[in-house]
């Protein structure tokens, strides 16, 4: 996204992008003001203090992205730290060696981007709901969208037409994605950028809400209630009102599997990011918005934590099973449901944790 000055009109807001933030106190006049040095390409307090969760774009009544243009300056004025050694592994994503594991014939291809590393996908990736699926993976296909988090506001949007050209290359009419990222960047940020996308792009939430729909005889409801972690990245997906969203996406999929969605403060475009982005220089304060966000869910009476973003589940998956809340990655739901075993370790699973 590109930050668009001919939107951003404070005669017309009241400083929402900042005012409603989650992580830092402002108030209207605060929130105008720091705008306003950014616009004018001076430094300002946000850029320090930002977790780079995305909100202040969906916040923005006027659309005009202003966390594109703090990104931007974050990146401009070095004030958001974000050490060269915690930069390794993300940035290593891109770097995955390809590979593809051909799956049936007529079947779509699941996309896992440069994430083969952070789970077992082998043990992740079976059972019913991926049968017949092939496996797309490596530096080549990944939309290092979690470079944004580290000061870099440019390479995931210089990336996005050779990862089209790429996952095109592969030959497969429909691609589902693992990373809510890559759907978002291969939807919302194509057409943008007015990028053509010759395949269809599946959130894997859709394709899980759909699976389910047509087997619900296989289903063993759950009957639990939980909560879930929306990515922050799911504020580049699609909203429009002429297609189905996340939201739709996510409530059904829970409803199929016999689960109860509790209603809670930090939930759709209110929610709490996990905080990533600041773990490497400010962990403590990361860490008080993990406990803040999961105790939200437990008070709403929350028995089990869903994620799944791969970072979401590494980073709160230890804090939500030490509240006595279940973690578990939206895949291990599902099988759970199906009565299928449930992998154990990597850092994009949720369940078990022992």
């Amino acid at each position: 996204m590109v930050f668009d000055l001919r939107r951003c009109d404070f005669s017309k807001c009241k400083g929402e992008c900042l005012a409603r933030c989650l992580f830092i106190d402002y108030n209207e006049e605060q929130a105008k003001a720091d705008m306003a040095k950014l616009i004018h390409q001076k430094p300002a307090d946000v850029l320090a203090k930002c977790v780079t969760c995305y909100a202040c774009n969906e916040f923005c009544p006027r659309g005009a992205n202003p966390w594109d243009l703090i990104n931007q300056m974050q990146e401009k004025t070095g004030l958001y730290i974000y050490p060269e050694e915690a930069k390794k592994t993300a940035l290593g994503w891109a770097k995955k060696e390809d590979k593809i594991i051909k799956g049936d014939t007529g079947k779509p291809a699941l996309s896992i981007g440069g994430f083969a590393d952070a789970l077992p996908y082998d043990k992740v990736f079976k059972g019913k709901l991926f049968e017949g699926l092939s496996l797309i993976m490596g530096g080549s296909y990944a939309c290092r969208a979690p470079e944004t988090h580290m000061c870099d506001a440019n390479s995931c949007l210089d990336n996005l037409p050779s990862m089209i050209k790429n996952l095109t290359d592969t030959g497969y009419k429909e691609i589902i994605f693992y990373h809510d990222a890559c759907y978002g960047f291969v939807t919302s940020e194509a057409l943008a950028m007015m990028i053509e996308v010759p395949f269809k792009p599946i959130h894997i939430m859709e394709y899980i809400r759909n699976w389910l729909r047509d087997n619900k005889d296989l289903i063993t409801p759950l009957n639990l209630k939980i909560a879930y972690q929306r990515p922050c990245t799911s504020r580049y997906n699609p909203h429009g009102e002429l297609t189905e969203s996340l939201y739709d996406w996510m409530e059904q999929t829970f409803e199929l599997l016999g689960c109860e969605l509790v209603e809670r403060k930090y939930q759709k475009e209110n929610s709490m990011c996990c905080s990533s982005g600041i773990f490497p220089t400010q962990k403590k304060r990361a860490m008080g918005y993990v406990k803040q966000n999961l105790q939200d869910a437990k008070d709403a009476g929350a028995e089990a934590y869903i994620t799944f973003c791969p970072i979401c589940t590494a980073v709160m998956r230890n804090t939500a099973k030490n509240m006595e809340m279940t973690p578990y990655y939206i895949v291990m739901l599902v099988q759970k449901a199906l009565g299928e075993e449930l992998p154990i370790g990597g850092a994009g699973i949720g369940v078990p944790v022992h």
